[in-house]
């Protein structure tokens, strides 16, 4: 579904009209579906509050620090994209990802929503500090709301209509393939004018996704933290809300400053199904 909304969106260049807006509620739904699976109430005790502080030290520490680094070498023009990158919690599908490898899901579940409640602060300040004034604090607030607080809410109310998984997962891979359609059609140029700067970006991805998620694997297998304790640590190592960056990119700037997130995203779906076939086969 993904592949087809970046092949289309290129081909016939997205929406004629409203790519914000179809961007924004293509994500708001795909989030409030995505988390309408989500149960608090089995995520608690000691063990779930210290998942929770690692995560936030690999995925709003180490890999924001990672990106930053990595939009260093971009234009100004593109500088936007990758801070809003980095200050982007992790991404919703860490915590299925994280039941395929064999991770506790109660972990990853409240670690996700941890970095959801603070990504309402973490994201403003963040965005402010380094982009500055181009960006005003009123739109940006209202497009979190729009996109983190009221899908949270939403997706209390979709979790009481009982969709079966299968249904659900259906209807989530439909709003991403919407989503994803257009921002690379509203990026259609940006992808086709310059392909040096479309090649820098995927090395810039791959290390951000590959590098540090198997550097990330490498460490914690050293400690010799367990594979089912590793599973999710490598996730937020390497995960974030992609899909959310693109969207705040094209609502606050130009689209050409969701490029960096829309080739990402592609990375990222590489990633996890490198990891559902290679991590079975490491040692626990």
């Amino acid at each position: 579904m993904m592949a087809s909304g970046l092949v289309l969106g290129l081909i016939l260049g997205g929406f004629p009209s409203g790519t914000k807006e179809v961007s924004m509620a293509s994500l708001a739904l795909l989030m409030a579906f995505s988390l309408s699976g989500v149960n608090l109430g089995e995520a608690r005790g000691p063990a779930h509050v210290k998942h929770a502080a690692w995560a936030l030290v690999l995925n709003y520490g180490i890999l924001s620090l990672l990106i930053l680094a990595l939009g260093l070498a971009f234009s100004k023009e593109l500088w936007p994209g990758w801070v809003l990158m980095a200050a982007a919690p992790s991404a919703v599908s860490i915590v299925p990802f994280t039941k395929v490898l064999g991770g506790s899901t109660t972990k990853a579940l409240f670690s996700t929503a941890t970095n959801y409640i603070l990504a309402l602060v973490l994201m403003p300040l963040m965005t402010l500090l380094l982009i500055g004034s181009s960006v005003r604090l009123n739109d940006l607030v209202y497009s979190l709301i729009i996109l983190i607080a009221l899908p949270m809410l939403g997706s209390r109310l979709i979790s009481r209509l009982r969709i079966s998984k299968s249904t659900n997962t259906i209807i989530i891979n439909v709003f991403f393939a919407l989503l994803i359609f257009a921002v690379a059609g509203a990026n259609r140029d940006a992808f086709t004018g310059d392909f040096g700067i479309v090649l820098a970006i995927c090395g810039a991805g791959a290390v951000r996704t590959f590098g540090i998620g198997l550097g990330t694997e490498r460490v914690l297998r050293k400690l010799r933290v367990p594979k089912g304790e590793r599973a999710s640590y490598v996730l937020f190592s390497s995960y974030k809300n992609l899909g959310l960056t693109a969207t705040l990119a094209i609502a606050l700037f130009d689209p050409v400053v969701a490029v960096p997130a829309t080739i990402c995203i592609v990375l990222e779906v590489v990633w996890v199904i490198f990891l559902i076939r290679y991590y079975p086969t490491l040692p626990d």
